[in-house]
């Protein structure tokens, strides 16, 4: 069936790809627009957000996160279901990050978004190309990942010199390898793929991952090119 209707492996993984690139840019198009309107209509109550708020975000974030990795492999779940839960996280993320668009000056938030999408631009380009498969680092990132954020804690709470920075710069090229994981992953799932709907929902779990890469990648960027802003 598979091979009758989608055609080989390669082909599969082609229109994966592009399927997912698709949605990140809707994702991204979305948060952007939601930032926007938060920071400009909303902007006392963007001030005013606190930790609560912020968690209260996480919190929900990370049960739609769940939610849709349960929906991809549950045949009585949609794809509609699916992209559903992914654009309702974009738009959540575009409540949390609005702050930025108050605190940062617009060259830094500039500078910021050129620099990821050259990154995730040459990064993507070479995780298409490349030969050598990067699929066996997941677990690797990963703890590489929750290290970094426990020396960020360890950072804010005995305020060490210069810690703040290496941080970051160890954030950035962690999430870079991510880019290049996330998108040979996508590639991957075309082994799964035996009808239109699985290709609606992997496409959709490929976007959200290489979404939050994306943002993740900006914040990183933000920071570093903020740090002496009059803003901050």
């Amino acid at each position: 069936m598979n091979g009758e209707i989608y055609g080989n492996t390669e082909e599969l993984g082609n229109r994966l790809i592009a399927k997912t690139y698709q949605k990140v840019g809707v994702g991204l198009a979305i948060t952007g627009v939601i930032m926007t309107l938060m920071a400009t209509f909303m902007t006392n109550w963007v001030m005013s957000m606190g930790m609560g708020t912020s968690l209260l975000i996480l919190v929900v974030s990370l049960g739609l996160m769940f939610a849709l990795s349960r929906s991809v492999n549950d045949d009585k779940t949609s794809a509609s279901t699916t992209n559903t839960i992914y654009y309702l996280m974009t738009i959540l993320f575009g409540v949390s990050l609005s702050p930025i668009l108050i605190y940062y000056r617009i060259g830094t938030i500039g500078m910021a978004m050129l620099g990821t999408a050259v990154m995730f631009g040459g990064l993507t380009f070479y995780a298409n190309r490349t030969s050598k498969s990067y699929l066996g680092m997941g677990s690797y990132l990963m703890w590489g990942l929750i290290a970094a954020i426990v020396l960020s804690i360890v950072s804010v709470i005995f305020r060490i010199p210069g810690l703040y920075i290496i941080i970051n710069i160890v954030m950035l090229v962690i999430f870079s390898f991510f880019i290049i994981f996330d998108t040979q992953s996508v590639r991957q799932y075309a082994n799964y793929v035996d009808s239109e709907e699985k290709l609606q929902k992997y496409s959709t779990m490929g976007a959200l991952g290489i979404y939050l890469d994306i943002l993740n990648l900006f914040q990183i960027l933000l920071q570093l090119f903020g740090m002496g802003d009059d803003r901050n």
